[in-house]
């Protein structure tokens, strides 16, 4: 043997042990708990940390809920980049995640590769759509982003969560000086700011929220002051009536609050060290690193622009994969609601003859009925089809809101299309899913039509405080008066014939709210 062949082999060994010992390629999984859906590539032991971390956070957050509603569980996308995160919404560069509610679903959507950010990112949006839907009513705008940004910055250890920590961003702009007049901040929102002057916004309102959140006696105080709010007083007198102090003495009781070493940190228990939830993960079809930014787009909705071009495009990566079973799901779901009805057809029969309970292929059927339904030559019985179906995904999946509004969109030319049923499943669609505005304005709109003033208000205040959407603040502040006018008619006032049109069609998309602070 030549010292040359020794070499080769000895070289050809080195490059197999090599290869051996290199990771394997990241595989796309999906981790479900009692209150999440999680996808993501990389480990098992990662994901169903993110997932403890999440299930963690919720039951902070429960300890300080007024409600605990019925919920549909969050998807969450924790995605590759932002050319992923652009699949599903247009966005700006730097954006580290951003949230969708709308009436086709409701999702997060993380960019995996600005881990600090998106977490904290998630954190907070996860914590205004907690607040929507257990700790419903009308608080001030300060209230709102200072109560997400609080308990955005918490930190976890393997026994605890640590609560109360810096935002190093919000906390730097505080300490540069550059801050809002008080009573700007009391009294308004973000709207019409400029970018340091939102940027001051946010600070302060993380400052007031850590302040008044830092002894007992403060927080009896801050439950004074969102009293008054609530019931719409002037900001500056409820400030002085709940604590005593004018927005100057404010200030200059937070400026002594943030000094270093001065500022409070308070703990609570990991309720995962005690008793981890229930967590099942599993690895998704090789399809999945083509598909899943398309499977986010479809769970809230892909907007008019993109339509046909994403459909060519699923298409062509579902061609890829022609038995995997993600491929066909997203496949199927793009052919339902914005291609080809008999592929659809095709696609959906073959997954539920494996899948026969499967809520979402339940209600992907009826969505395919309802849209032949709909169309210019409906087959006979098509509608009432698409409501079984409907019914089924109901039943498969309670919390399923979503088939709540297309079975009544169903109705839309029976002779029941306003019937008391029919009305009941959209206000169970609103409760389901307050976040999702074109529900909630719905809901209002029936319960005012009904006489049922208080529900209507309590359902519209959170709607009329968004400091995120103008335009739906008019709308559910025009509601809101309208509501408030008739309860003091009485009786007398209530309207005639069936009260206000709705302010959408059962099941009609209003624009999806998307944030990403």
């Amino acid at each position: 043997m030549t010292k040359g062949g020794s070499l080769l082999r000895r070289l050809i060994a080195l490059a197999l042990l090599a290869l051996l010992a290199a990771p394997a390629e990241a595989e796309w999984l999906r981790a479900e708990s009692p209150n999440f859906v999680v996808y993501s590539e990389g480990s098992r032991s990662r994901l169903r940390e993110r997932v403890l971390l999440l299930e963690d956070f919720d039951r902070l957050l429960r300890m300080l809920a007024s409600e605990q509603a019925p919920a549909p569980k969050l998807h969450v996308y924790i995605v590759g980049g932002i050319d992923d995160l652009r699949i599903v919404r247009p966005v700006a560069d730097g954006i580290a995640g951003y949230y969708v509610a709308s009436d086709d679903g409701i999702a997060a959507f993380v960019n995996g590769r600005a881990e600090g950010g998106g977490n904290e990112t998630l954190l907070h949006e996860y914590t205004h759509h907690f607040m929507r839907q257990h700790m419903r009513g009308a608080y001030p705008a300060w209230y709102v982003e200072g109560f997400a940004e609080y308990f955005a910055t918490v930190r976890f250890t393997s026994r605890r969560i640590e609560i109360g920590n810096y935002s190093r961003g919000r906390a730097a702009q505080i300490l540069s000086g550059q801050w809002l007049p008080m009573e700007r901040v009391l009294a308004g929102g973000p709207e019409g700011l400029n970018v340091a002057a939102m940027s001051a916004f946010y600070a302060q309102s993380w400052l007031l929220v850590h302040y008044f959140y830092s002894t007992p006696e403060r927080q009896q105080a801050l439950a004074r002051l969102l009293g008054a709010s609530r019931r719409g007083g002037d900001a500056e007198q409820a400030l002085r009536i709940a604590t005593g102090l004018t927005p100057e003495g404010l200030r200059d009781e937070l400026r002594r609050y943030i000094r270093p070493g001065s500022i409070a940190y308070r703990y609570a228990p990991r309720g995962s060290a005690e008793s981890p939830p229930p967590i099942a993960v599993t690895q998704l079809p090789a399809a999945a690193d083509d598909l899943i930014p398309y499977e986010a787009a479809l769970r809230v909705g892909i907007l008019e622009a993109n339509r046909q071009p994403h459909l060519e495009r699923i298409r062509t990566l579902a061609a890829r994969h022609p038995d995997d079973p993600l491929a066909m799901r997203v496949l199927a779901h793009a052919e339902t609601r914005y291609g080809d009805a008999a592929a659809a057809d095709r696609l959906l029969d073959r997954l539920l003859a494996r899948a026969p309970n499967d809520a979402e292929l339940l209600y992907l059927k009826g969505m395919r009925l309802l849209a032949a339904a709909e169309g210019d030559d409906p087959p006979a019985g098509a509608a009432a089809e698409a409501r079984s179906w409907f019914a089924r995904a109901r039943a498969a999946d309670p919390n399923h809101f979503q088939a709540l509004v297309r079975y009544v969109e169903s109705l839309r030319a029976e002779p029941g299309a306003l019937s008391e049923e029919a009305r009941d499943m959209l206000l169970e669609a609103s409760r389901l899913a307050p976040q999702v505005a074109s529900l909630a304005l719905n809901a209002a709109n029936l319960l005012i039509a009904r006489g049922d003033y208080d529900e209507a208000i309590r359902l519209l205040e959170p709607l009329a405080a968004n400091p995120h959407d103008q335009g739906l603040a008019e709308v559910a502040r025009r509601l809101l008066d309208r509501a408030a006018a008739r309860r003091m008619a009485g009786p007398a006032g209530d309207p005639a014939e069936g009260g206000e049109k709705p302010a959408a069609k059962p099941g009609e998309e209003a624009a999806p709210e998307a944030e990403a602070e």
